[in-house]
């Protein structure tokens, strides 16, 4: 035995002794070290401790081998190699896990593998070994317990998931033949699909069975969005021993994360689990699952059924695991001696974040996130009865007298905050119950469920920040995401963004902000909406950073229509659903930031998996049975009407002009305004600045419009620009947001840059507030563009925007210049509503070339309306304050109308003054070929809400602001109806006008056109 060499006093003090304050025993003194070498160094001293140590555990393996081998599970010993077994026994041995009780943990580099093997009674081992498993990545996971219950086994495999020769064993090739038999009633794409997507490792430690339960738990999972969960009844006839296999399966939840959950949940309830399978399966566009294979028993024998009260609380929790975030500081409430369950902690952490977005308004340190969380999770009693009191309201299960008892626990609450001193958390406590007071319904008690969502009573407002009520406010919660959707009226429009932050911090500001940001955005739709039916809306979803995008959006829209879907029979909603708003909901919803075309077509796939009645009008922009926003250039196409009144205006129609924007060539908005510009206006338009996420390009001479065009159909961001076609001015510059200067110079670009237009096409809402809308002026105090057409929403703060106004800007507000997309969202959900995808396909080049007509008509309508009256009241007036008077006549009059109509019955609604309007709304290839369609499958609501659109804007749009202003709502609606039939007899006088030969036909026909009905309906007043 070769032994170190003994260097000096000095090396022992430094490296045994470590600390020379410290003075070491007589054990330790570097004399006695030097003698305690010297011994050893001795053969017959080592041959001896070898013997000795030799001797120990040959006798320890004498008793350990024939136990293990007999105690172990057959399924362990017919799946292990005799090496793997033989290195487990030692490893018992070894690490003293039996006499000692101790963990040992084995990592083997060759095989990619780690072993933990752990003491426990009664199956308690699992419970020891799960918390040390998340530390590790894992493919597949295995987990025994010995038949005795004295030591749980867990191997886990680390090798890289490896698809490729997964069936070329003669084993597996065996098991594929026997899986592709039990599989012979599935599609054999999807069953083709499955079997190639297996890792080689899964294929040779799990059964055909198994893998066939795993095909359908992943289907399952695919199909529902939520977790699958099995049980299956197993008895020993010989030992009578009554066990279960339990089936789960988790989508985007890590192998080892979802072990330790698992068991831990298990525990809680008191069940054991004595074997485990864990893998993971990696499907096509990138989807990932866990499946695991367990067996349980309760400690007393019972049988576990369905309908034991225990398994009902362990299935909920398995149901709930897959959409809660796990690590945070609620976490801690799922442990102690009086545990919260899963859902009740997640019920806790919504109510907590709840007060944090709505609290932080008033002082954003006093109400931080961990401040609110950390005042709730400690007040147990708060929690307590805040659960009793949402329980007594919304459990379907709940005997007796729910008023009576949530009264009860509602007080109990406000005694408890009612005696603090400390203002901040009183005024937590008590937004967390305002929070409660105000829901609608939930689906909480539904078991299975992609996401928490809430139906929140609006008036729970402070009035005081949002003096604007809107009609309705869902509220979702999620594994790594928070979301809130918000519409102004009962039918509404607007689009779902997904916001994600890159980093934490920019988390938690987006998280804080997201329901000003939705509501700010859902006002903003309520004007712009003014031209169709629908008032209104957007849903905003905040991401995690690092987590699946895919997966939150779909685990938002399951909950969503959780609340929205009803029985078609009695119209209710899910059973589990205690309903206090008790009226059907119809959502609408469109394409906005980060909403792919994938989740487009996925989000109207579930809603008919869903069985929703409106599924096809739930999301608009479709590539298939939609008009896809950004294909048509859609929202770009009305934007660029306004451009076109502004340069009017400014004397520009027929000279050159330079234009700056915010967006990138590959954006929606932004990309497609490009081309329209080029098209239009062709070299007489520069481009001089683009500023996107991802960099700026800047040439004071007009970058070059072929290198734009380039761009914009191959989708690239402006960083792609090629620097060659710069104009060789020596302040042009290309640059990648890539460090402090350059996303500092790209960020201040939209303001510095000269030209006449400024186009915000994108950008963060509110890039321009108070504090910083004077950076907009160049040196010497003028605004460094003669004109501002918002193609983006809230990209100014309304102070910031009034400031630059003030400062002699033209400026065309976003509810006006970029209304055209919704507009067209609302005409593509008129088809959805009336006509099949077929049908769609059939007519939809024409369909589109219409609404785009109607969109850019409508656009044309009002620009040339905000001209005309601020040319007659310039002193005292400006085009931002007559978009907004301009989109609250217009919205005031469809709400006076609005009620008029819903007090009208279907008898009376079928009526010829009425079905006139409602064709006329519609475009013509629609009327022509499926009128009836319109007039019978339209819902009722949503006919009433084309009426009063219709008829408001129409009649304002042609008569100019304050024509209504001073008539009673009754005389407005009669008003209203007698200027739509004047129209209809002024159509047949010019029907017969030119069949007529008359001579300055054509000149009466003008007049009739400007001014016929207002006279008609004038003269009836």
């Amino acid at each position: 035995m070769t032994l170190p060499k003994i260097h000096s006093q000095k090396w022992l003090s430094e490296v045994e002794l470590l600390d020379s304050e410290i003075e070491p025993s007589d054990s330790l003194k570097p004399a006695n070290i030097e003698k305690f070498f010297a011994g050893i160094t001795d053969t017959k001293a080592c041959s001896n401790a070898s013997s000795g140590i030799l001797y120990d555990i040959s006798k320890e393996l004498e008793t350990t081998v024939p136990w293990f081998l007999s105690q172990m599970p057959p399924l362990y010993l017919w799946s292990t190699s005799q090496k793997a077994i033989m290195d487990d026994i030692l490893e018992i041995v070894s690490g003293k896990v039996l006499s000692e009780k101790q963990i040992a943990e084995r990592v083997c580099a060759s095989t990619q593998t780690v072993t933990f093997i752990a003491a426990g009674e009664h199956s308690t081992a699992s419970i020891r070994i799960a918390p040390v498993l998340s530390r590790h990545h894992a493919k597949v996971a295995r987990l025994f317990n010995s038949l005795d219950k004295k030591i749980g086994l867990c191997e886990i495999y680390q090798a890289p998931y490896n698809t490729e020769k997964a069936w070329e064993e003669k084993t597996s090739q065996a098991k594929l033949a026997s899986l592709r038999k039990l599989l012979s009633n599935k599609s054999s794409y999807m069953v083709d699909s499955f079997v190639q997507s297996l890792d080689k490792d899964y294929v040779e430690v799990a059964t055909t069975k198994q893998m066939a339960i795993a095909f359908e738990a992943v289907n399952y999972c695919i199909d529902n969005e939520n977790s699958y969960v099995n049980l299956t009844t197993i008895v020993d006839e010989q030992t009578k021993d009554t066990r279960v296999r339990v089936d789960i399966c988790l989508k985007h939840f890590p192998v080892t994360a979802a072990m330790e959950n698992i068991i831990g949940i298990f525990n809680r309830y008191n069940f054991q689990v004595r074997r485990l399978l864990a893998n993971e399966i990696l499907m096509s566009n990138n989807q990932k699952f866990t499946v695991l294979h367990l067996i349980s028993a309760s400690p007393t024998g019972e049988i576990i059924t369905d309908n034991m009260k225990s398994w009902g609380k362990v299935l909920k929790s398995l149901k709930t695991l897959s959409y809660v975030d796990h690590g945070d500081e609620f976490s801690n409430l799922l442990l102690g001696d009086s545990p919260f369950s899963l859902n009740e902690t997640n019920l806790v952490r919504a109510l907590a974040n709840w007060v944090h977005i709505f609290l932080t308004k008033q002082n954003p340190y006093y109400y931080s996130t961990d401040r609110v969380s950390k005042v709730i999770a400690n007040n147990f009693n708060y929690m307590e009865y805040c659960i009793r009191y949402f329980r007594a309201r919304f459990d379907p299960r709940f005997e007796g007298d729910r008023k009576k008892e949530a009264s009860f626990n509602f007080e109990q609450i406000q005694m408890l905050y009612a005696e603090m001193n400390d203002v901040v958390e009183k005024n937590i406590l008590k937004e967390g119950l305002n929070f409660l007071s105000h829901i609608l319904k939930t689906n909480y008690f539904l078991i299975s469920k992609g996401g928490l969502t809430f139906r929140v009573d609006p008036s729970i407002l402070d009035k005081q920040f949002y003096p604007e009520t809107p009609f309705g406010i869902f509220y979702m919660i999620g594994r790594n995401f928070r979301a809130f959707q918000v519409r102004y009226r009962d039918i509404s429009r607007g689009g779902m963004r997904v916001v994600m932050p890159r980093n934490s911090g920019d988390y938690e500001n987006a998280f804080a902000g997201i329901f000003d940001e939705v509501n700010g955005l859902a006002s903003a739709q309520q004007l712009k909406n003014k031209d169709i039916p629908e008032g209104g809306s957007k849903c905003v979803m905040v991401v995690r950073p690092g987590a699946d995008k895919n997966e939150a959006v779909k685990a938002a829209i399951s909950g969503l229509l959780d609340l929205i879907v009803t029985d078609p029979k009695t119209g209710a909603l899910a059973d589990g659903i205690i309903d206090y708003y008790d009226k059907d909901e119809i959502i609408y919803l469109g394409p906005d930031e980060n909403l792919t075309d994938d989740l487009i077509v996925w989000i109207i796939q579930h809603a008919l998996h869903r069985k929703y009645k409106y599924a096809y009008a739930f999301m608009s922009s479709k590539p298939d049975f939609g008009i896809n926003h950004k294909t048509y250039g859609v929202t770009s196409e009305g934007v660029n009407v306004y451009v076109d009144n502004v340069l009017k205006y400014l004397g520009l129609q027929n000279s050159n002009f330079r234009v700056k924007m915010t967006g990138g060539p590959d954006g929606d908005v932004a990309g497609n305004e490009l081309n329209i510009l080029y098209r239009e206006y062709g070299e007489r338009c520069r481009v001089v600045a683009i500023g996107d996420g991802f960099g700026a390009a800047y040439d004071p001479k007009g970058l070059n419009w072929g290198e734009l065009i380039r761009l914009f159909k191959e989708s690239k961001s402006i960083v792609e620009f090629n620097p060659n076609k710069l104009s060789g001015d020596s302040k042009a510059y290309v640059i990648s947001a890539n460090s402090k200067e350059n996303i500092k110079t790209r960020d201040g670009l939209y303001a510095t840059a000269e030209a006449e237009i400024f186009i915000p096409a994108g950008g963060r809402p509110y890039t321009v507030k108070e504090s910083n809308w004077d950076k907009y002026l160049l040196p010497n105090g003028r605004p460094s563009s003669l004109a501002i057409v918002e193609g983006a929403n809230i990209f100014f703060t309304k102070e910031a925007r009034q400031k630059i106004v003030d400062s002699g800007v033209v400026v065309i507000k976003d509810s006006s210049a970029n209304k055209a997309g919704v507009s067209c969202s609302s005409y593509e959900i008129i088809a959805c509503l009336t006509i099949l995808p077929e049908e769609f396909s059939e007519i939809k080049d024409i369909y589109v070339k219409q609404v785009l007509d109607i969109i850019r008509r409508n656009a044309d309508q009002e620009a040339k309306l905000l001209f005309r009256e601020w040319l007659k009241n310039k002193n005292e007036t400006d085009l931002v304050k007559l978009s907004y008077e301009i989109s609250a006549e217009i919205n005031q009059a469809k709400d006076i109308l609005l009620d008029k109509l819903n007090d009208l019955s279907d008898e009376d609604l079928s009526a010829s003054k009425y079905t006139f309007v409602l064709l006329k709304h519609c475009p013509s290839i629609l009327v022509e070929k499926y009128k009836d369609r319109i007039l019978n499958r339209l819902p009722r609501a949503h006919k009433i809400a084309i009426l009063s659109a219709h008829m408001a804007s129409h009649v304002i749009y042609r008569e100019g602001l304050n024509w209504l202003e001073s008539m009673h709502p009754d005389q407005i609606f009669k008003v209203a109806l007698d200027y739509i039939e004047a129209e209809r007899n002024i159509e047949k006088m010019i029907a017969e006008l030119k069949t007529s030969g008359l001579s300055f036909k054509e000149e009466i026909v003008d007049v009739l056109r400007a001014a016929g009905a207002k006279h008609l309906a004038s003269s009836r007043m």
